[in-house]
């Protein structure tokens, strides 16, 4: 098949200009190991040494089915073992109001309507199958210091352990993340849209099972979601993601155990049982981030670096991992036509596939935000409303589990 050849002059296994992946996080990986299938060979540039090895503490990502589709393809879902916990059932409800909203999974047929997965274990295992690749190099701690654009590329200086290293990629992806220096440095500008909301991210302690529910709960400051997570050392846990006002996020950062505890309790109710402990507080501010250009010659974005989305309905991720997977298949037919990775139309090709993929998830998410944050009665009652037609109305109701199996999870 002409998409699984190799072009020697544009990275293939035995020589050639690489692709050179700046970052390598969960969306950078995916997509190394996905471009080896078609011949390429990848350098994959990340500035951590390691994930964090510290179950309770450790930051979680929600994944739809489809992202396990993606994963079992790449060889990383067996791996993962016991990690990933299925989201079997989920509860939706409006502070203040009674009632709400519940999907199972057996209503759909489906043996899960999604999971949640620490990042250190699926980045254990992401590294892991990188690691039996003989077509990528892992460099780690390195750093991409520079990136001029060249003809049929970009000339790049990279620093590591080694020192310093020079080279020639005939693309290079930049997948380090939504304060990316070497985009800034390229004078790739980004338009924000501040929602003035942070998010209070930790791992919780349950004193009873919660039965793979996820609860996503919206309150006047915000949507507060709670997703099941595999026990650990006997102890039931769950992620956490608290969205509240900057100062409060940062007050509640700091409080102790024994008083926050109470105050998180009284927002979300009994309906998720007691909460006996909180691990390590990570709290971040929630915008709507984008890159001015996901491609240049010899560039491409992926994940946070080309766009950063707000946790309400855990898209980022998972359009993130789609991303990936379509820019791979754009440069697996390239390869049959003999053109580099880094020819502008191989990626504003790419960038059109995607486009409406990218379009309809940041109106989505961006839509979801306005309408179920804020304390406006017309807000409230629409709320109400729409938590009552999807409770009433079949044909709506399997439309919203559809996407949610599918694309949009809980949480990022």
């Amino acid at each position: 098949m002409a998409g699984r050849q190799t072009n020697m002059a544009y990275g293939g296994t035995q020589g050639g200009r690489p692709i050179v992946v700046v970052g390598g996080g969960l969306a950078g990986a995916s997509f190394a190991l996905r471009a080896t299938r078609f011949g390429y060979r990848v350098i994959v540039v990340e500035a951590r040494a390691g994930a964090s090895d510290d179950g309770f503490d450790a930051r979680s990502t929600a994944l739809s089915r489809g992202a396990r589709r993606i994963f079992e393809s790449l060889g990383v879902w067996e791996p993962l073992g016991a990690g990933p916990c299925p989201i079997q059932r989920i509860e939706v409800s409006d502070q203040g109001h009674l009632g709400g909203v519940s999907f199972d999974h057996r209503e759909q047929g489906l043996d899960a309507l999604g999971y949640v997965v620490e990042n250190h274990v699926l980045a254990k295992a992401l590294q892991g199958r990188i690691a039996s690749c003989g077509a990528i190099e892992f460099l780690a701690p390195a750093d991409v210091t520079s990136a001029r654009p060249i003809a049929d590329g970009m000339e790049l200086t990279l620093r590591g352990k080694g020192g310093e290293r020079r080279l020639t990629a005939a693309l290079t992806v930049l997948a380090d993340g939504g304060r990316s220096p070497i985009a800034a440095s390229l004078g790739i500008n980004r338009k924000h849209k501040p929602y003035g909301q942070q998010a209070l991210v930790a791992n919780i302690a349950l004193q009873q099972s919660h039965r793979n529910t996820a609860h996503e709960r919206f309150t006047p400051n915000g949507p507060l979601a709670v997703l099941p997570l595999p026990m650990a050392d006997g102890v039931h846990r769950a992620s956490l993601v608290w969205t509240l006002p900057g100062d409060t996020a940062e007050e509640y950062t700091a409080l102790p155990e024994e008083i926050l505890l109470p105050r998180l309790q009284g927002e979300f109710g009994p309906g998720m049982g007691r909460v006996t402990g909180i691990g390590r507080r990570v709290c971040f501010p929630l915008q709507l981030s984008q890159a001015s250009e996901q491609v240049r010659p010899g560039l491409a974005l992926l994940g946070n670096a080309a766009h950063t989305l707000h946790p309400v309905a855990g898209q980022g991720f998972n359009l993130a991992l789609r991303d990936a997977m379509a820019l791979a298949e754009a440069l697996g037919e390239a390869i049959g036509q003999g053109r580099s990775p880094g020819d502008l139309a191989v990626l504003q090709d790419y960038l059109a596939r995607q486009a409406f993929d990218q379009d309809r998830t940041v109106f989505l998410t961006d839509l979801l935000v306005r309408l179920f944050s804020g304390q406006s009665a017309a807000r409230a009652a629409f709320r109400k409303l729409g938590l009552l037609a999807l409770d009433l109305l079949p044909p709506l109701r399997e439309g919203f589990v559809s996407n949610v199996t599918q694309h949009l999870p809980l949480q990022r």
